[in-house]
C-alpha cells in the first residue's frame, strides 16, 4: 500500500495557509491573524514543534476562521475552484483506488476534493467547524497511529512526502520518496 502526503505533495502549497489567506481576503478582520499563522507554518516546517504544541496553537486560529459555517462551507468551494489547478496531476496519477492520503489539513477542505484524488481512503484532521476545536491532528506522529488503527492489517509499501514532519511515516515504510515541486527522489 502507498501512502500520501497532501501538501506540498499532491498539493503545490499548504493547502491550509492558503486557504486561510484566501479567507483573510474577504474577511479584512482577520488580517491581524497572518503574522501568527506565519510564525505557526515556519516552525510546523522546520519540525520546531510536536503535535501537541501545534495543535494548541492552532486551535488559537480555528476559532475566528469557523464562525460562519456557510461562510466557510462557501469559501472551501471557491477556494477550490480558484486552487484546483494546484493538484500536481502527475502525482495523482501514482494513487490507486486502495491507497491512503493521510494528511494535516482540515477534513471540511479535503472532503470536497475527495473525487479528484483517485481514492477515498483519506485521513485528514477533523476539527469540529460549531467549537472552533481540533478533535483529532493528523501530524507527525498521530499519522501512523491513525493509519494502524484504520487499516490494522496493511503495510506501507511506500511513503510521498515533502517533509521530514513524517519522518515517523518513513520509518515504518520499505520505499520513501520526497516530492519537492512534483519531482520524486527516493530516498530509501
Amino acid at each position: 500500500m502507498q501512502v500520501f502526503d497532501f501538501d506540498n505533495t499532491i498539493y503545490h502549497g499548504e493547502s491550509t495557509f492558503d486557504f486561510a489567506m484566501f479567507i483573510i481576503k474577504r474577511k479584512k478582520s482577520l488580517l491581524k491573524c497572518v503574522p501568527g499563522i506565519t510564525l505557526l507554518l515556519i516552525k510546523y516546517k522546520r519540525c520546531k514543534m510536536n503535535a501537541l504544541e501545534f495543535q494548541t496553537e492552532l486551535e488559537k486560529f480555528t476559532g475566528p476562521f469557523l464562525q460562519n459555517k456557510e461562510f466557510i462551507k462557501k469559501s472551501v468551494q471557491d477556494f477550490w475552484q480558484k486552487n484546483r489547478k494546484k493538484l500536481d496531476q502527475n502525482i495523482i496519477k501514482k494513487i490507486k483506488k486502495n491507497d491512503v492520503i493521510l494528511t494535516c489539513s482540515p477534513s471540511f477542505l479535503i472532503k470536497e476534493i475527495e473525487n479528484d484524488l483517485n481514492t477515498k481512503n483519506i485521513v485528514a484532521t477533523e476539527i469540529d467547524i460549531d467549537e472552533g476545536k481540533i478533535h483529532f491532528l493528523n501530524f507527525g506522529k498521530n499519522k501512523v497511529k491513525i493509519f494502524q488503527e484504520k487499516f490494522p492489517k496493511k503495510k506501507i509499501q511506500t511513503v510521498y512526502t515533502d517533509s521530514y514532519n513524517d519522518k515517523a511515516l518513513m520509518d515504518v515504510a520499505k520505499n520513501v520518496y520526497l516530492v519537492k515541486k512534483g519531482k520524486c527522489t527516493k530516498i530509501k
